[in-house]
């Protein structure tokens, strides 16, 4: 990667997702978006948030 990509993908939006789930459904999910970002070249050296909300209860039974 050159040094205009870097500061390209530095001046992008910042990638967000949210991910809520029992722990099980949220690992994987994690772990599947980890595979896709190391695929994608274009997403070499940019930033991503990733909101992580573990329940092991369904969210009805939050309320």
């Amino acid at each position: 990667m050159n040094t205009l990509t870097r500061v390209i993908n530095r001046l992008r939006r910042l990638l967000r997702i949210r991910l809520v789930g029992p722990a099980h459904q949220t690992a994987a999910a994690l772990h599947g978006l980890a595979h896709m970002v190391n695929r994608r070249h274009d997403m070499n050296g940019r930033r991503i948030r990733i909101d992580l909300t573990i329940r092991e209860k369904p969210l009805e039974e939050w309320r």
